[in-house]
């Protein structure tokens, strides 16, 4: 009898730390690079389109970034596929002859073009790209 209730208690006891361990959650997610990020506003005065998009992927072994960049007009403008690299939080891309560099967080993406300008880009879920 002794045997039967001794086993029962560390049976029971192995099933509530089971249980325990099972029922803590796990840690967020670190945020990385890869995510859709825009800034896409309309002007006040024209109605046209101003902003950037920038969609960081990974493939291949390497990243790459669809990068759309409004400067007026009503329709969204042209994707450009290009090269990034990434280096943990930080990426690097041409499109054309306009050079960016930036750092991504769990909330936006950071970008500084050749002539000192900061772009904010807020990250959106990646659904919003296939909109």
């Amino acid at each position: 009898m002794k045997r039967v209730v001794s086993a029962l208690l560390t049976l029971s006891a192995l099933m509530l730390i089971t249980s325990m361990s099972v029922a803590r959650t796990a840690p967020p997610p670190a945020a990385t690079v890869a995510g859709v990020y825009e800034n896409f506003t309309i002007g006040k005065g024209s109605g046209d389109l101003e902003g950037m998009r920038v969609a960081i992927i990974s493939a291949g072994g390497g990243y790459y970034a669809i990068v759309q960049i409004a400067q007026g007009g009503a329709e969204d403008p042209k994707p450009r596929f290009v090269e990034a690299t990434v280096k943990g939080m930080t990426v690097a891309f041409t499109v054309g002859d306009q050079k960016f560099t930036g750092t991504a967080s769990a909330a936006n993406l950071r970008l500084r073009d050749a002539e000192g300008q900061t772009h904010l880009l807020k990250r959106k879920p990646c659904t919003s790209l296939f909109r």
